[in-house]
């Protein structure tokens, strides 16, 4: 009896009976490598593009700061002003080494408040 049965399971395909993937449409995988791809190498071009017209633009336009030595003056002693001054001074031309323009806040006629440098934002100047 065992030998009228018909097997239902199946051989396992060896090498030579596998079949074999016709050259056809590239799969989905190889779709989704390619368009990332060209996602990376063009926002690595978009950031070195950005990153020269910021170059480009501080070179044409510095960063501006503004300092108000007539706040820092009005409640000092007059016997600290010397001290204080020195203290902007070096400030500013530190600023200036690192490219950062400079002015007197009484120069300009208008200006945000955001420009303006604080008291407490100068080193060893008085709080």
């Amino acid at each position: 009896m065992a030998e009228g049965r018909v097997s239902l399971m199946r051989a396992a395909p060896t090498d030579s009976t596998q079949p074999t993937r016709a050259a056809g449409p590239p799969g989905l995988s190889t779709v989704v490598l390619v368009a990332g791809l060209l996602c990376l190498a063009s926002s690595a071009f978009l950031s070195l593009w950005w990153q020269r017209q910021l170059a480009q633009a501080l070179e044409v336009r510095p960063p501006v700061l503004l300092l108000d030595l007539s706040a820092a003056a009005r409640g000092a002693d007059p016997a600290q002003m010397t001290e204080i001054l020195r203290d902007y001074t070096q400030a500013a031309e530190g600023l200036a080494a690192r490219g950062v323009l400079v002015l007197d806040r009484h120069a300009v006629l208008a200006a945000p408040p955001a420009l303006t440098l604080r008291e407490t934002e100068v080193p060893h100047a008085p709080e």
